[in-house]
């Protein structure tokens, strides 16, 4: 996929509970790509060798310029969220906001409303962090002062492409063209994937990833489908799905398997079905999962 080319410079905001520092680190570790950052097949498989999938794979790590944890000892009421932002934001393209207090999040369209900043990306991976009557809040104060924003439930959701993930008015502002070129840049989002198949059409040679979702597991789990003969959507004993769904969990994902009442399932869920039909799509196989979404919010 070809990028502009550009140089955008990202701030990471993220919360105090210890869940959500996990998943920060890695989606900021696989922007980055240190040498370190995935160790999945050496720690589930004994005397499995590294094979290097992500070697080659640019470093995001001089786009990071701002880094920093918020909502330590808040008081139980709030009444002027601003006055707990930071104030030391530099000059920035875009914030990625992760799993911060609701009153904070509030706060930020005020904060951010005399910046030139191109796109907030507000990733949902707890039906816990973003109420949907908040998100459809901010999202709209975000309109107001002229910020794109998306809330992309789960991370690995959001695309170039408005569909039931990504619902303008409710997951993204309306206008969304810096949003997409994020995903573009940055390459991540929704899973895109492709294959290079043997002479039969049936085995996989090889995969490249286009697009990866943002904790990186899409390398981990297409590492998992090289070398394996799909029959009909099987391989020996195990089918099509069961191969990824394993290796979506081992890696893992570390999204909340909390029912969510937009989804209509967990996050957890969304999250191995989208790359559970990214891989489909590409081996021209029929896509399982139908539309699940009800919007509650008007």
């Amino acid at each position: 996929m070809k990028r502009e080319n550009a140089f955008y410079k990202l701030g990471v905001l993220y919360g105090s509970d210890p869940d959500t520092l996990d998943l920060t680190k890695k989606f900021v570790g696989h922007l980055v790509n240190h040498d370190e950052f995935c160790t999945a097949c050496e720690e589930l498989e004994q005397k499995v060798k590294c094979d290097e999938c992500r070697k080659g794979l640019e470093s995001f790590s001089n786009n990071i310029f701002y880094y920093k944890q918020i909502g330590q000892n808040l008081p139980q009421f709030i009444d002027d969220p601003v006055q707990y932002l930071p104030k030391d934001l530099p000059p920035l393209e875009y914030l990625l906001v992760i799993g911060i207090h609701e009153d904070l999040l509030a706060g930020l369209p005020e904060l951010l409303k005399d910046s030139d900043i191109k796109g907030v990306i507000v990733p949902i991976e707890d039906p816990k962090w973003v109420p949907p009557g908040l998100q459809k809040q901010v999202l709209e104060a975000f309109e107001e002062v002229g910020i794109q924003a998306a809330f992309p439930k789960p991370f690995c959701s959001l695309s170039t492409e408005e569909d039931q993930y990504n619902k303008a008015g409710f997951n993204l502002t309306h206008e969304h063209d810096n949003i997409n070129k994020f995903v573009n840049y940055f390459q991540i989002g929704k899973p895109k994937i492709s294959f290079k198949l043997d002479k039969s059409g049936k085995a996989i040679e090889d995969a490249c990833v286009i697009r990866s979702a943002p904790c990186g597991s899409t390398y981990y789990i297409v590492q998992k489908l090289k070398g394996k003969y799909f029959i009909n959507g099987k391989a020996n004993k195990k089918s099509l799905n069961e191969m990824i769904s394993s290796a979506h969990h081992a890696y893992p994902c570390n999204a909340s398997m909390d029912q969510d009442p937009i989804l209509r399932d967990s996050v957890l869920h969304v999250g191995g079905y989208l790359i559970r039909n990214a891989i489909r799509k590409e081996l021209d196989l029929e896509e399982e999962e139908g539309l699940k979404l009800k919007y509650v919010i008007k």
